[in-house]
């Protein structure tokens, strides 16, 4: 089993093409939003920068492969695998959820889209991966954290009947 890959891509826009073809998926263009296939998906979170996540390549492979499609151009390509963690929120209450601890409104966010925002007061990363299913990346330090304010919004949820 590979653990999930995370790459953080600051690149030019123009090179958008060719790291795509050298990730494997093609990078999406549009600002906050995210593309997916297979096991790998790229999130934009910035006019030059992504997320790029894969759960079936080690990141020292998809680095060679992105440093060999940067051909010189400049470009930041980093192995943040070990910074942050994955927590999936599924379910017919997941908005209801993620409403206690973030400022956005979630129901706004259309699937695909992606943002930096606040979980209670750590930085995350929220994909809306579909209707009801969204992806928190966070700081592994941060995790234990997130982790309790779910637990007790599902809590609150419960006592109150939601």
């Amino acid at each position: 089993m590979v653990e999930t890959a995370r790459i953080s891509l600051q690149a030019p826009p123009a090179l958008t093409a060719a790291f795509g073809e050298a990730f494997g998926i093609p990078l999406p263009e549009a600002l906050l939003t995210a593309r997916s296939g297979m096991a790998r998906a790229a999130l934009r979170l910035g006019p030059d920068e992504w997320l790029l996540l894969a759960e079936d390549a080690p990141a020292r492979v998809l680095i060679a492969a992105l440093e060999a499609a940067r051909a010189g151009a400049a470009a930041s390509i980093v192995d943040v695998s070990d910074r942050q963690v994955a927590l999936d929120i599924e379910g017919p209450e997941a908005l209801d959820l993620l409403a206690e601890g973030c400022p956005l409104d979630l129901a706004a966010m259309p699937e695909g889209g992606c943002t930096r925002t606040l979980f209670g007061k750590a930085e995350v990363i929220l994909w809306r991966r579909a209707e009801d299913w969204f992806r928190l990346e966070v700081a592994r330090s941060f995790a234990p954290y997130v982790r309790a304010l779910l637990a007790e919004a599902a809590g609150d949820q419960d006592r109150d009947g939601g």
